[in-house]
């Protein structure tokens, strides 16, 4: 069959959104012929051409002449705006060319700030900022802020929808009807007079053969409008025999309770989870209504009955929140399909083949290290597992199946494909998007990765238990590991039980202790409002963040506001009475509505200006000797002790392997450099040592670790013996078991005494 795969916009610029492209492999290897189709970048580069620019400035332009503007600052600024116009129209495509990695020597232009610049408020705050005076890697910063500027006028003058990473995100997100989603696709300003074009141009080089299946992915709400609008145009160009399915993070979390059958007149299929399984057995019934045979129900997915309502077919009863009024239909060959998925989330991974990384755009918003990992540079993107090996945190969408089922990915099928994409892209960096990085895999693509010389690096979301010790921090981080993110989300004891993270605040330090100390960017995700929670832990958490910044613990954090979801774990305890101080306030609709507000949320209101000012503060190293004031007047100052984070983060330098736990059957490794056999010189041990040496008795095992020498003296034998089984387990990615290492390093006597001796001097036990 052949099947078209679109990623509608607008969800990243910097890297393809894998969901198609998994997809594409996954049909790639049973046959079918596939068409990729990512329009998340590809529409905004199209926007930045000349005659689009010059497009939307003149429909701008008489748009803000039919509307007076509504203050005397409004005006001067459309007026400048506008007065850049000729402007625009000459440098937007070269800037976005420029971000997508063409014309470098654009940068030095750039960093002199040119005259003829169009300059909105963003690209005029960021000079302010540093003065006029710039680098010219400051060049791409520069670049996006003139872009988003004329993001800015269209999203004033024409779409008040438009965002570079979403559309229409607004209406999407938990809304009650389709229509204001429909309305979007259908008259949005970028919708009617870019998107929907291009796609009727483009879909017009495929009209032969028509495809069987357009498939759409909406990771996000930002991107559903833009999905509707292509499905209408899908079914505009190929008619009604191609069948139309819409899956994607956004499908499984917000629609799992859809009524209105509405959304039904544009796409055929909701294709929920994981999405492997839904679509092998949309296929077996096409193939079935082919050849004439009864089509059964397929499996996870959901669409419109005969009698017009909404039938979910083939998902698992414990899967919705509330199943009161859902019809559902069994699947009868759902174990099968079962079956067919778990295979493909281990095995199938992106190769991108079909991925245009030339039209990808970086957008380098921030000074801050971890804050640009997320925009700025192209990734390769994977999954190391499905699903979270905790699955417990109260406020997650514990219920949810790609957080409830547990999958391991095989990681050795992984590391292929991901060779296979670099060899064909020459892109080496990894964003592993798991929901919590599991450890064993891991590890198992690290020891890949060293014994391939380390060609790849990578970074992902952990979780900050007593898995990531010293150690393993140490290896993962000589094997390529550059930053990882971890929920923190209340940093006190009290709010890491309340949430139900699993670890306690010292497992918290040492685990950031260690990623810091190999070296690892580290950025935290805070909330706060929890139904639970009280003004004095908010206080305390907002103090303990400030101390774990202050002792360098933390590169980078995002506050979020407690959201509370249909598909929580909270909400399940609040169902069976376990959460009777909770107090859902639910709205009804029919269409998206996994959140939920609760009675007194309110009251939190006044601490958002406060928490925000606070982080900026901290990230720019600012106000971190000042321990945390009431957030707001009135309110309590915090109970937390000013050197909390100070004392857990000495204990854990100064007693790293305290407490850790290892495997039954750990491994030792080497991680500094190769040793080098010299003769021990008479200061460090006196006469003595001076007549041992004269005498051939004393060598000293020299090496250099993290750039600083360290060594160890021993008699010449067993110096020669170490120095040689050194140099064999730095050629050894996957470790040596240490009853090895000691028996080629003749201590087996003596074993416990030289690996403490070498540990945290090169040697790591893992």
């Amino acid at each position: 069959m052949r099947f078209l795969l679109i990623q509608p916009p607008f969800v990243q610029l910097n890297a393809p959104y894998p969901a198609v492209h998994c997809l594409d492999r996954f049909l790639r290897d049973r046959g079918h012929d596939t068409v990729v189709r990512d329009d998340s970048a590809g529409l905004y580069r199209e926007l930045m051409a000349p005659r689009s620019v010059r497009r939307i400035l003149s429909d701008a332009e008489t748009a803000l002449k039919a509307r007076p503007a509504p203050d005397p600052e409004t005006a001067l600024q459309t007026a400048r705006y506008l007065s850049y116009r000729d402007r625009w129209v000459e440098w937007a495509e070269p800037l976005a060319r420029f971000l997508s990695g063409g014309d470098p020597a654009l940068a030095f232009r750039l960093s002199r700030v040119p005259d003829d610049l169009p300059l909105g408020r963003r690209a005029e705050t960021f000079l302010e900022e540093r003065e006029g005076l710039l680098k010219p890697e400051d060049a791409p910063a520069l670049a996006i802020r003139i872009l988003d500027d004329l993001g800015d006028l269209v999203a004033y003058a024409l779409d008040p929808d438009f965002g570079t990473v979403r559309y229409a995100e607004r209406i999407a997100s938990s809304r009650a009807e389709y229509g204001p989603i429909s309305e979007a696709a259908e008259s949005g300003y970028l919708m009617r007079e870019f998107y929907r074009p291009r796609l009727r141009e483009e879909f017009r080089a495929l009209s032969a053969p028509v495809p069987d299946f357009a498939l759409l992915t909406v990771p996000f709400p930002g991107c559903l409008a833009g999905a509707v609008a292509a499905a209408r145009e899908v079914r505009r160009a190929f008619g009604p025999g191609v069948r139309i399915a819409l899956g994607g993070g956004y499908v499984s979390t917000e629609l799992r309770r859809l009524r209105d059958a509405s959304v039904f007149s544009d796409i055929d299929y909701l294709c929920f989870d994981a999405g492997y399984g839904a679509l092998a057995s949309l296929i077996e019934g096409a193939e079935a209504e082919r050849a004439g045979r009864p089509v059964p129900a397929p499996y996870r997915t959901a669409r419109r009955a005969p009698d017009g309502e909404v039938e979910y077919c083939g998902q698992p009863p414990e899967d919705d929140a509330d199943p009161a009024g859902i019809r559902r239909t069994p699947c009868p060959d759902g174990d099968r399909f079962a079956s067919l998925e778990e295979e493909a989330l281990r095995s199938t991974f992106p190769d991108y083949r079909n991925a245009d990384f030339g039209s990808c755009v970086r957008a380098p918003y921030s000074d801050n290290p971890m804050h640009r990992i997320w925009s700025d540079p192209p990734w390769l993107k994977y999954q190391l597992a499905y699903g979270c090996y905790w699955h417990r945190c109260s406020f997650c969408d514990t219920r949810l199946d790609y957080v409830r089922r547990y999958l391991p990915s095989d990681p050795g099928a992984l590391f292929d494909a991901a060779r296979a994409a670099r060899d064909r892209t020459g892109l080496s960096g990894i964003h592993f998007t798991d929901e919590a990085l599991p450890l064993p895999g891991l590890l198992e693509f690290a020891r890949r990765n060293r014994a391939e010389g380390r060609p790849f690096s990578f970074w992902g979301n952990v979780r900050f238990d007593r898995v990531w010790t010293a150690d393993r921090c140490a290896l993962l981080a000589a094997s390529g590991l550059t930053a990882v993110s971890g929920g923190i989300e209340i940093a006190t004891d009290r709010g890491l039980a309340m949430t139900g993270k699993g670890f306690t605040f010292p497992d918290l330090v040492r685990a950031l202790a260690a990623f810091k100390r190999a070296g690892v960017l580290v950025h935290g995700y805070l909330i706060y409002g929890f139904p639970a929670q009280t003004p004095g832990d908010l206080v305390d958490s907002a103090e303990a963040v400030r101390q774990l910044f202050a002792a360098g613990l933390l590169d980078s954090a995002f506050w979020h506001r407690f959201v509370l979801t249909r598909h929580s774990e909270l909400y399940a305890r609040w169902r069976t009475g376990k959460e009777p101080d909770l107090q859902p306030v639910d709205r009804g609709g029919n269409f998206a509505t996994n959140d939920l507000e609760f009675r007194g949320s309110e009251r939190w209101d006044p601490y958002d200006g406060p928490l925000e000012a606070l982080l900026a503060d901290w990230m720019a190293g600012k106000g971190l000797d000042r321990p945390v004031r009431p957030l707001v007047p009135g309110g309590p100052g915090p109970s937390l002790a000013p050197d909390r984070v100070g004392t857990l983060a000495r204990a854990a330098a100064e007693h790293p392997y305290e407490g850790e736990v290892l495997p039954a059957r750990p491994r030792v490794h080497w991680l500094a450099g190769l040793p080098a056999l010299t003769a021990v010189r008479a200061s460090s041990g006196g006469r003595a040592a001076s007549a041992r040496t004269a005498a051939g008795g004393l060598a000293r095992v020299e090496w250099f670790d993290r750039g600083r020498p360290a060594g160890i003296d021993l008699p010449r034998p067993g110096a020669e013996r170490l120095a040689e089984a050194l140099a064999a387990l730095a050629r050894r990615p996957d470790g040596m078991d240490p009853d090895e290492f000691l028996a080629a390093a003749g201590a087996v006597g003596a074993g416990d005494g030289l690996l403490t001796a070498l540990r945290g001097e090169g040697l790591v036990l893992v």
